[in-house]
């Protein structure tokens, strides 16, 4: 480890200086990354789906996330002239590191939003020294992105973050098409503050460090002259942050869910814009620890490149995890975690001390994100009702999971590779053929009550699920009742450990064995992680699998407990039990099983029949496997 990557872990953002330090530890290693006309950063070799310039323009862009508000709250920074340079190179037609105009749904829009925030932040080092010419060019081509179409979700806040720094810059912007833009984004909003990214309601990280972000950032600068929209969104954001806040666990870790998990520390933006746009959702105390821990988070995991870079992955750098719109320097949109070095040492979200928060373990329902969440142990597991994502590499994982956690992460492919031997995390899986497997995709139906969730959905033709889930005390309750026109192969999944099993190729024999196994698993990792699965309808056998390598965001190399079997045609009801914990005996687990009684009670609550679950049976015990940790680091 080198010296900046020991100083960078061993930050303890205790006051806004060490922020500062942070940022300028961060930013150091980009500046080798500066092309000859300093309008472009590049930083690999790795794409995305557009074009190489726009790729480069996004590695000199996104760090202005951080660097403005550095400035604007009085932080020294070395190489502003290279950024001013650049931005005249860029926004100059005849520069051969010309940008390219803006076009239709071009990746230009989103770094333009950076590019109009650092221009309200920072004019006197972006904009004042620039020749008058270079001003006349750079106003007009960032202008450009008032007349093109935006994506169709939290897009629409990017020509207003560009207006913003036109208007710092004197430039008159085309108010009629912020308003529409504005107006588009109202009609995004949902209940107790949350918004979908968009027409199919998407509920993810974009919540907090984009709609909410960008409103906060629009509410600060305008609430002058604008001041019922500003309103708006102060309240919005005021809502979102209570159930928002059960998204994080003790340890600063958050869930991991949704798309653009390689922006990694930018979950921790939202609190910053909090305190940027003066809201006090929750005691500032409260605020500034979720803030800090999320990023000391970050800084513990071995998240950056040889270079001190951060490279495209999540807790470690993998590229199966990303979507195809992620560049080299698309993880330095993580940089809006830094929005609060914007505001003076006085302000009371630098002078309150670091609070936990006052949620103690327990089951929360989130209506306005289609969850239910628990707290346990200090780490967060969520149950998701909301709409899965189908069209993005690696989203059905992303969106579609019977759970997510704050410790326990999740893999990608987790269907893919199951006929070789290789299953991920948390999905129900059918197959007809017993080869090719389909876990939970888009839903048919969805339905939240307090405490529980309900989906429906078809992995297959002629396959309907119907799913009931819902925490019985610590443990996730799963109803599946399965309805088929032909007998299928099924395997469910819990949380993933990070162990080896050494089971490709025996996953499959599993399916016909006729040797007896046990009811249910626990898999314990000696460094604490482990994982308990059970099956309580005795229709399925308990084994233990390994995840297809590479593929999980948390851990290089891990396994799952899993329950595998076969069911006939018609309908059947497949009764299952999960629990992921840290640092308990996995011996006791067995006795903190729930009673048949509490999950009749969740099944009534819902709506269901309760007299479906009197045949099933709360296993005595669990058989516990140890196995060593996957070592990696």
């Amino acid at each position: 480890m080198t010296d900046t990557a020991e100083r960078i872990r061993a930050n303890p953002l205790a006051s806004r200086a060490d922020g500062q330090r942070l940022l300028r530890d961060l930013t150091a290693p980009l500046e080798s990354g500066f092309s000859p006309g300093r309008a472009q950063i590049r930083l690999g070799l790795d794409s995305a789906h557009f074009n190489r310039k726009a790729q480069w323009f996004e590695g000199y862009a996104r760090p202005l996330w951080g660097l403005a508000p550095l400035h604007a709250g009085g932080g020294g920074f070395d190489f502003w002239d290279k950024f001013r340079e650049g931005l005249a190179s860029g926004t100059d037609p005849d520069h051969p590191e010309y940008w390219e105009a803006v076009t239709d749904l071009d990746q230009r829009s989103v770094e333009m939003a950076a590019l109009g925030f650092a221009l309200a932040l920072a004019p006197d080092k972006l904009w004042e020294p620039l020749p008058e010419a270079a001003k006349q060019r750079a106003a007009g081509w960032l202008g450009g992105i008032q007349s093109v179409e935006m994506a169709d979700n939290n897009w629409h806040f990017f020509p207003v973050m560009a207006g913003l720094g036109l208007e710092r810059a004197g430039v008159a912007i085309d108010t009629a098409s912020r308003d529409r833009h504005l107006a588009r984004i109202d009609q995004f909003i949902g209940a107790e503050g949350w918004y979908g990214d968009g027409e199919g309601g998407w509920i993810d990280h974009y919540n907090g460090f984009a709609l909410h972000f960008y409103g906060l950032i629009y509410a600060a600068h305008m609430g002058g002259r604008d001041p019922a929209r500003a309103q708006a969104y102060r309240d919005r954001a005021q809502a979102f942050a209570q159930g928002f806040r059960h998204w994080f666990g003790a340890d600063g870790a958050a869930l991991a869910i949704g798309r653009s998990l390689t922006y990694r520390f930018a979950m921790a933006g939202f609190w910053g814009a909090l305190a940027y746009a003066g809201v006090e959702a929750l005691p500032w105390g409260q605020i500034r620890g979720l803030w800090a821990r999320q990023i000391r988070w970050w800084m513990r995991q071995p998240i950056l490149d040889a270079a001190g870079r951060l490279p495209v992955g999540y807790r470690w750098p993998n590229y199966f995890m990303s979507e195809e719109y992620n560049s080299p320097g698309s993880p330095y949109w993580a940089f809006k975690a830094f929005l609060p070095l914007a505001l003076p040492d006085s302000h009371p979200f630098w002078t309150a001390r670091e609070e936990e928060l006052d949620a103690p373990d327990g089951t929360a329902t989130l209506r306005g994100a289609s969850m239910v969440v628990r707290r346990s142990g200090g780490d967060v597991v969520a149950l998701p009702a909301g709409p899965v994502r189908t069209e993005m590499r690696g989203s059905t994982d992303k969106y579609g999971k019977l759970a997510y956690s704050s410790r326990f992460g999740l893999a990608v492919e987790a269907d893919r590779w199951l006929h070789v031997g290789f299953c991920g995390d948390n999905i129900l899986a059918v197959s007809r053929d017993g080869q090719e497997f389909r876990s939970r995709g888009a839903l048919a139906a969805s339905r939240v009550g307090e405490g529980w969730i309900e989906t429906v959905w078809q992995p297959l033709a002629g396959v309907k699920v119907t799913t009931l889930q819902a925490f019985a005390g610590d443990w996730e309750l799963r109803l599946h009742r399965v309805a088929a026109d032909a007998p299928l192969a099924v395997i469910e999944t819990g949380h993933a450990v990070p162990a080896h099993s050494r089971t490709r190729g025996k996953l499959k024999q599993a399916f016909d064995s006729r040797e007896p196994g046990p009811q249910g698993l626990t898999l314990a990792v000696d460094d604490g992680h482990a994982s308990s699965l059970a099956d309580l309808g005795g229709l399925r056998r308990a084994v233990e699998a390994d995840v297809a390598p590479n593929t999980h965001l948390v851990f290089p190399q891990a396994s799952v407990p899993a329950l595998v079997g076969r069911i006939g045609a018609g309908e059947t009801l497949l009764v299952t039990l999960a629990r992921p914990t840290h640092g308990l005996d996995p011996a006791m687990l067995a006795a903190t099983l729930p009673a048949a009684d509490d999950l009749r009670a969740i099944a009534e609550a819902a709506g269901w029949n309760a007299a479906i679950l009197d045949w099933a049976t709360v296993p005595r015990s669990l058989e516990v496997r140890s196995r060593p940790v996957a070592e990696w680091q």
